[in-house]
Order: structure tokens, then C-alpha cells, then sequence
């Protein structure tokens, strides 16, 4: 049953991309904004996204969540519509999407090959963007990334990221890869805000212990790397800005297990600030705050080899 399911999913995704590949780009962008408006007053995770907004700004009140909601749907409709045309679109086309790059000079930080770094991100703005803007203008990035359920629709994604110049490691190639690419002076892509289950460690993010992965922390203090943070900001309907922060840098010499959790734990500070900047841009509809604390609280951060 799982598998017809799974066809059915990937079947109705190219129905989609076809039908919308046959508009113009703001027409198609306009129907996932209707889209992400029904799926809104539909309810779908409606309940997810209240819960997690409450956690995340507990002062708000009803009628400000509400607002933040709608709008964060609203975004993820434009989003999904934006990323199924992205491989259809020529360099010069993206380029118009992109409004400029603030912060620290990303080419002076990887350009040249001059050194490798863990560029580290979240679900907030359209982040596939990001990573096909940089890496059709020269950046060798590889995503760092478990698979989706759906084989079918993980194929899919791998070939659309591939068209648009990046490259996937799954975490099931293990560590050696993406170590490998790092020592060749190239940037490891993390997108490292998703619960991760017994396998994290409890690091607050809103003021409440989320399961957070140590993946991004582990190859920044393996292959001796900094953690550049780097997220993508819409700023119209159509436009969007990608914010470059201060790099979070490994210290010589300080014990992994402790190193492990002050990187991991800056770089969710890092985010957090983001979305307390752009909360509407922020992906509420994972359940970030899904493992209980007490599965966690007897654990230690991973030692590595």
C-alpha cells in the first residue's frame, strides 16, 4: 500500500510541475500563494504550526500567531512552486530573483578554494534558492542530508539540485565523503533545525530544549573548519536576500564533547535570532519540539574519532 502511495505522490508532483512549467513565472507563484492560503483555512498542521508559534512567542497573542500563520503558509505556498521551476531557470533569470547578499563577503570567505567551511542554514525563505544561487555562480557545495521517505520523490530532488550545480551526501555514505570534500577546500551544506530524535542533544532553542543534530559541529571540528551561518530573507513576493553572519569558529585545542556542544549550540542561537527577525519566513509545520527532554538528558555529546 506504502507503494502506491509513494507513485501516487511522485505521479501528482510531475502532474503539478508540468502544469505550472506551462505559466508564467509570477502566474505560477500566484497560484501557490492560493494554494498555501487554502491549505491555511483548510487547516492542514494548522495545529502543529499554533503549537509550536506558542512555544516560540508565548507573549503573542491569538490574533498575532494568527497572522504569522497565515503569512508562513502563504510563504511556503510561493516556496514549493518557486523550487519545482528552479531547475527550469537560465542563470540570468535567477539572478533576478536575488536582490543582493548581505553581511560578510561570501566570495572572500570560500572563494578561490581558500578555505573550506560548513555552511550552515534552516528552513526559513526559500534555502534551495540559496544554494542554486551559489552554486551556479562558481561555490562548490555539497548538501549533507538524510533521504525522504518517498524514494521516488528523493530521486526527483536529487536530480533538481543537481541541475541547478549541487551535489548531495546522504548520511548513510557516512563521514568520509563529506570529509573528503571539505579537505578539498568546498563548503559542506547543513540544514540543521530539524528534530533529531535520540540521536541529538537537548539544546534550547526559544527558550525550550529541542533534540538538535551534532552533524554540522562534528565536521567543523574534524576537518578544523568554521560554521558560517547563511540564510535566505524574502523581501517581495518575487524577491529574495540571503544574510551572511559571523562565522562560528572551532577553538584549538578544547575537548571535543565540549566543543561539540558550544558549536551546536551558537549556531541554534544564530537561528533563533533569525526567525525572531522573520518569523513568517520560519517552516512551523515541523514538529521541532517532538523529543521528550528526558530522552536526552542523560546523554552526552557524540566523541569522535
Amino acid at each position: 500500500m506504502q507503494r502506491f502511495e509513494y507513485a501516487l505522490e511522485y505521479a501528482l508532483l510531475l502532474f503539478i510541475r508540468k502544469a505550472l512549467g506551462l505559466l508564467p513565472w509570477r502566474v505560477a507563484v500566484a497560484l501557490g500563494v492560493a494554494a498555501g492560503e487554502v491549505a491555511y483555512r483548510l487547516g492542514i498542521r494548522r495545529r502543529v504550526v499554533f503549537g509550536n508559534l506558542a512555544l516560540a512567542f508565548p507573549d503573542w497573542s491569538r490574533k498575532e500567531r494568527r497572522r504569522v500563520a497565515r503569512r508562513t503558509y502563504l510563504n511556503a505556498g510561493r516556496m514549493f512552486v518557486e523550487c519545482l521551476l528552479l531547475p527550469t531557470l537560465s542563470a540570468e533569470q535567477m539572478d533576478k530573483l536575488v536582490e543582493g547578499v548581505d553581511g560578510l563577503g561570501f566570495a572572500e570567505i570560500v572563494g578561490a578554494g581558500r578555505k573550506a567551511l560548513v555552511a550552515l542554514t534552516g528552513h526559513m525563505g526559500n534555502w534551495e534558492l540559496m544554494g542554486a544561487y551559489f552554486a551556479r555562480h562558481g561555490y562548490r557545495f555539497k548538501v549533507f542530508a538524510k533521504p525522504l521517505h518517498n524514494p521516488h520523490v528523493e530521486a526527483a530532488l536529487l536530480e533538481a539540485r543537481r541541475r541547478c550545480g549541487l551535489d548531495v551526501i546522504h548520511a548513510s555514505e557516512g563521514l568520509k565523503p563529506a570529509l573528503h570534500h571539505l579537505r578539498e577546500g568546498a563548503a559542506l551544506v547543513f540544514l540543521a533545525d530539524q528534530d533529531a530524535r535520540q540521536a541529538g542533544i537537548a539544546v534550547p532553542f526559544f527558550g525550550v530544549p529541542a533534540s538538535t543534530a551534532l552533524g554540522p559541529a562534528v565536521f567543523s571540528v574534524l576537518a578544523k573548519v568554521p560554521i558560517l551561518p547563511i540564510f535566505a530573507i524574502r523581501v517581495s513576493p518575487t524577491r529574495h536576500r540571503f544574510v551572511v553572519l559571523p562565522a562560528i569558529e572551532p577553538i584549538a585545542g578544547e575537548k571535543r564533547e565540549a566543543a561539540l556542544e558550544r558549536l551546536t549550540r551558537a549556531h541554534v542561537e544564530v537561528l533563533e535570532h533569525m526567525v525572531r527577525r522573520h518569523p513568517e519566513e520560519y517552516f512551523w509545520f515541523h514538529r521541532r519540539w517532538k523529543t521528550p527532554v528526558r530522552k536526552l538528558k542523560s546523554r552526552r555529546p557524540t566523541r569522535v574519532a
